[in-house]
């Protein structure tokens, strides 16, 4: 009985045998095979600017403080046109948002108090001019009283070249003009046509935005790095691609109790009115001395696999990826602490394109 098991097992440990040499005499098994890391994406995408490509350099840079705030107009170029007596808008010349010149009429008002005092000053003056041409000793008097009219007619909002000219012809002034105080912007509007208003009414806010404020939040554990006189720069959400450069002005009133963080006024020259009230801005504080550091785009970063990477060029259509280690410096820029030497060449706009390319890479080797 033993010899067919035996026979058996001879023959099974020969097939066993035969099969390996005939595996390994066919060919070596090979390696394990491993992803190449290398992503291409055509050069068309380079030609057509839907990538671009920037050169990692060493810049200098400031230490920098990163903060968040808000665009206001100042106060001291800031001006509120209010009425002086009781009336009814007749016309309205000027809404928000509107240009205006010093002296530029906002709108007109009905006022029988100030038709009463333009005639007080009509009547005073033509006294003054019969006194002087009969030489009577009132004339002083009598040009006294004239003056106080119009310094009435002046305070009730009444310009000066009206009044010069309603004395020289008697040319009526049927209505109150209510001017603006100085160049600017109308930042409010609140007269209409037909509305009775009463005195000390606040119909009109203007503001000279040449000059403006950015009002931004500092937190408390960062407010020994901030001074008066430190330079600013700020980016308004609204015009991600300029800087308007500035300084700190003040560190304003009190901290907030609830964020910890205290105003802090930066002053902005606006020569082109691009920035206005209500606007968000990033700003960065330069807190410290310039060094050379190395930098890149904001847009140049991606993230893969749970890392920070940017895609380094070997070609112009040629990428691979690379971890690195960067901290935001504002102003849509990254300082790089590692991981990229100064000399290479990556992805800047358009990296999020070569991140796709990737993922469709790795899909289609699924």
């Amino acid at each position: 009985m033993t010899r067919p098991w035996l026979f058996a097992l001879c023959v099974l440990s020969c097939v066993a045998a035969g099969c390996g040499r005939k595996a390994g005499s066919a060919d070596e098994s090979p390696e394990p095979a491993v992803a190449s890391d290398e992503i291409h994406v055509p050069g068309s995408a380079l030609r057509s600017g839907e990538l671009v490509l920037e050169l990692v350099e060493a810049r200098p840079l400031a230490d920098t403080l990163v903060v968040t705030g808000e665009v206001n107009a100042s106060p001291t170029r800031t001006a509120h046109v209010s009425t002086r007596v009781s009336g009814t808008i007749q016309t309205l010349t000027i809404v928000a948002g509107a240009r205006v010149r010093a002296g530029d009429v906002l709108a007109t008002m009905y006022s029988s108090e100030f038709l009463a005092a333009k005639g007080d000053f009509l009547l005073a003056h033509e006294r003054v001019e019969h006194a002087r041409a009969s030489g009577s000793p009132d004339t002083a008097t009598l040009a006294g009283i004239a003056n106080s009219s119009r310094r009435r007619l002046e305070f009730m909002g009444a310009d000066a070249s009206d009044l010069d000219r309603l004395h020289q012809s008697h040319e009526s002034i049927p209505y109150l003009p209510l001017r603006s105080p100085i160049d600017g912007v109308v930042t409010e509007a609140e007269a209409a046509t037909g509305r009775q208003v009463a005195a000390g009414t606040d119909l009109f806010g203007i503001s000279n935005l040449s000059s403006v404020w950015a009002v931004v939040d500092v937190y408390e554990r960062d407010l020994g790095r901030v001074r008066v006189g430190q330079s600013a720069i700020a980016i308004a959400n609204a015009f991600p691609d300029r800087e308007f450069r500035g300084h700190v002005a003040s560190l304003e009133g009190a901290m907030k109790a609830a964020t910890r963080t205290l105003p802090v006024r930066i002053e902005l020259p606006n020569p082109d009115l691009l920035l206005r009230p209500g606007m968000f801005v990033n700003a960065r504080v330069v807190t410290g001395e310039v060094r050379s550091a190395v930098l890149v785009s904001e847009s140049a970063l991606q993230e893969m696999g749970g890392q920070k990477v940017v895609f380094v060029a070997r070609d112009d259509s040629t990428f691979v990826p690379r971890a690195v280690q960067v901290r935001s410096v504002g102003g849509n820029l990254l300082e790089v602490l590692g991981g990229i030497e100064p000399g290479e060449r990556i992805v800047g706009r358009g990296a999020f394109l070569v991140k796709s390319q990737a993922s469709k890479s790795e899909l289609g080797e699924e």
